[in-house]
């Protein structure tokens, strides 16, 4: 990275769902040290406060996503000879995007307070909103792009636009940085929402309509993971999470409970819970020995419960 500046640091300036992942890891693959959504408390007192000389920057070469999209210029002052790269996408592809992102991550945020107050303080800042509006999110999107691109128009080699959804990837930004091109693939980051979707997915297509299984997830996949079927958190009472079992002998106990009560006829273990198979090994045994499993991959592990 000989070209940028002593300060100067990467920022990507994408809003949510346009790649900003796969932009961090395309940078830290470059050797430009990155951050995908920073949401310390740090970083939320500092932008609150109005402070763009980030803290986070004594660690990081380049930040990506929201928590930097509309203070481009404040960094541009705070950090002289930066690179800025807009990640952009089809709108209305990024529309519907953004939407089940939005539905998802509102399932399940209430259970990572820090993160929420973070999102919802940027999410103001940004889009004007906390929750998904599609006229509004349009509005933003056009907005942001036109602004960023006039900020930069007499200095186009600070800034590059990107469409990685769209296919582009190390020929662009390995020009505008004046790097190599690495011996690698352009990486495709599979986010939280789009494992979430494609393990949705994976549920439908084993547990039949109407099935009661239960539900290993940390409570991590939200209420409106796989519709149409009935999930059942473990521990469970009255319908509700009870916490993590004390030993593998209660989980097994459990278990049998709501095969017998609830009808539960298939467990599910998301990739938030798969830590459980190995601290629950008596429990992870018993089904291995008695139950098909019907699935295994990094996203899910499924057992069939039934006879």
């Amino acid at each position: 990275m000989d070209k940028i500046g002593n300060q100067g640091k990467v920022f990507g300036l994408g809003l949510s769902k346009t790649g900003t992942s796969s932009l961090t890891d395309a940078l830290n693959l470059l050797g430009v040290k990155s951050a995908h959504y920073p949401h310390d408390e740090r970083t939320y007192d500092e932008l609150r406060s109005g402070n763009y000389r980030l803290s986070i920057l004594e660690e990081y070469d380049g930040i990506a996503d929201i928590p930097v999209t509309s203070y481009f210029a404040q960094l541009d002052g705070e950090f002289p000879g930066s690179k800025f790269i807009l990640t952009v996408r089809e709108k209305e592809a990024w529309l519907r995007s953004c939407e089940v992102h939005w539905r998802l991550m509102m399932e399940w945020w209430h259970n990572f307070p820090q993160f929420k107050k973070f999102h919802e303080f940027i999410s103001a800042v940004v889009y004007g909103t906390i929750d998904f509006n599609r006229d509004r999110f349009a509005y933003v999107y056009d907005a942001h792009v036109r602004n960023v691109c006039e900020y930069f128009k007499d200095r186009p080699e600070d800034l590059l636009v990107l469409d990685i959804c769209g296919g582009e990837g190390w020929d662009k930004l390995c020009g505008f940085l004046e790097v190599p091109l690495p011996d690698a693939p352009f990486p495709r980051a599979n986010e939280w929402m789009h494992l979430l979707m494609q393990a949705a997915q994976e549920v439908a297509q084993i547990v039949p309509a109407g099935e009661t299984f239960i539900l290993v997830d940390e409570q991590g996949f939200g209420s409106d993971f796989a519709r149409g079927r009935r999930p059942v958190p473990f521990l469970e009472r009255g319908g509700e999470y009870w916490g993590a079992p004390s030993d593998s002998e209660t989980a097994i106990s459990e278990l049998e409970r709501l095969r017998v009560e609830a009808g539960a006829r298939f467990i599910v273990f998301g990739w938030p819970a798969f830590w459980w198979l190995e601290h629950y090994a008596g429990l992870h045994a018993h089904l291995r020995s008695n139950f098909r499993r019907a699935l295994e991959n990094e996203r899910l592990v499924i057992f069939d419960l039934r006879p």
